[in-house]
């Protein structure tokens, strides 16, 4: 409330014949409070029974195996940058060639980057560094193998406790599920730059069990040293576990009905990088250091930027006569690209932190339950509460 001016009440006082000055003031000061009564939220709600025995991601589903690198670390000690001259070390090579992680790894450079080699080309990259395909330039991890031995090392030492911290981390905010598959994580060795940790809904096989590959050559970039380097790991490995439950947990929810195509509308698309990814991402950099500058209780400008673009998108995608593969490029840009570029991603990030904010950590998880619908929904609630935060254009929020 904003006290009157002593001007306005000598003027109230003149003026309002038989009534007071603390009456005057009463009144304004309900006046007041009525106008500025902020809106009410309403918490998402199951609108579905639950299913007996649900129960969340577990330690137990989080298996990590970090032998599809060291088996090329081991080559690469017995045969160096030549390999050994007698077809041993290429036979060995073939065969990691072979193996089910590396033929994951072949079927997700052909489909994300149009790398196409061939089996024999993968071994021979593998027994010799310096001979490199597209995908498999060993060069950098060859140079760098000590240091990708210890990272492997620190993971293997540490596999039980590393998948008690992920599933904790990942299960306070992933829907329960009746039945878990296990979640894969291979650690290989690729090409530098080219990825370094991605989510796949099966492997080479077809076999639809989660796979997650990390890619051992870029979690050197984590960090100065092995400590560090696995620290940011921990965290990178959660926010995919995250994406791998997702996919699991969503497949009985109503709320997630209209968002399980491969292919969907553009708008629709963007809703679902927004929980997909954006909760990915929180749950990646909440505890970060220095998060605390990132989640801020005023909105930092990381977080301006991204529903800035997130406007800006929805603007131009709604622009007629747009070229479709200009729309793709902006579509692309809500989930992948430069970090804080992806629009969708990172507003989603920062609309799941208001909303555990205000509402607690179960609403959160509630709301991620219930759908992109009503995610976004409820942050907007929450937003409309606090005129610092940015809103949600109008072209994402489905009518109820």
């Amino acid at each position: 409330m904003i006290a009157p001016t002593a001007a306005v009440e000598r003027a109230a006082v003149a003026t309002a014949v038989g009534r007071t000055v603390a009456a005057t003031t009463a009144k304004r000061a309900t006046e007041t409070r009525a106008a500025k009564k902020p809106p009410a939220v309403s918490v998402p709600q199951r609108t579905y029974a639950s299913a007996a025995g649900e129960r969340p991601l577990s330690a137990a589903e989080v298996f990590l195996d970090v032998s599809p690198a060291t088996r090329v670390l081991s080559l690469w000690k017995r045969g160096g940058r030549t390999g050994s001259g007698n077809g041993l070390t290429r036979t060995d090579a073939r065969g990691i060639a072979r193996t089910l992680p590396y033929q994951t790894v072949r079927v997700f450079l052909r489909e994300q980057f149009r790398c196409a080699p061939s089996e024999e080309e993968i071994a021979r990259a593998i027994e010799l560094p310096d001979s490199g395909i597209c995908g498999f330039g060993m060069d950098p991890a060859y140079r760098n193998r000590d240091s990708i031995a210890a990272v492997a090392g620190a993971v293997s030492s540490r596999r039980a406790t590393l998948a008690s911290q992920i599933a904790g981390d990942v299960s306070r905010y992933l829907p329960e599920a009746r039945a878990w598959k296990k979640v894969r994580i291979w650690f290989v060795i690729a090409s530098q730059t080219m990825f370094d940790a991605v989510s796949l809904r099966a492997s080479a096989d077809g076999d639809s069990v989660p796979v997650i590959l990390i890619n051992l050559t870029d979690v050197l970039s984590y960090g100065d040293t092995t400590a560090e380097r696995l620290e940011t790991l921990e965290h990178v490995l959660a926010h995919e576990v995250f994406h791998a439950g997702l996919r699991q947990a969503e497949a009985p929810l109503p709320g997630w009905a209209d968002y399980r195509d491969n292919s969907l509308p553009d708008f629709a698309y963007i809703r679902r990088v927004m929980v997909d990814e954006g909760v990915a991402h929180y749950i990646d950099w909440r505890e970060r250091p220095g998060s605390d500058s990132l989640f801020t209780w005023k909105p930092s400008s990381r977080e301006a930027f991204a529903f800035s673009q997130l406007a800006t998108a929805c603007r131009r995608l709604k622009q007629p006569g747009a070229a479709r593969g200009d729309l793709i490029e902006i579509l692309q840009l809500a989930g992948t690209g430069p970090l804080w570029s992806k629009y969708g991603a990172i507003s989603g990030m920062f609309a799941a932190h208001r909303i555990e904010a205000a509402l607690g950590r179960k609403v959160l998880r509630l709301a991620v339950e219930a759908g992109p619908d009503e995610f976004l929904r409820t942050y907007r609630q929450v937003a409309s509460r606090n005129p610092r935060l940015s809103g949600i254009p109008a072209e994402l929020i489905t009518q109820q």
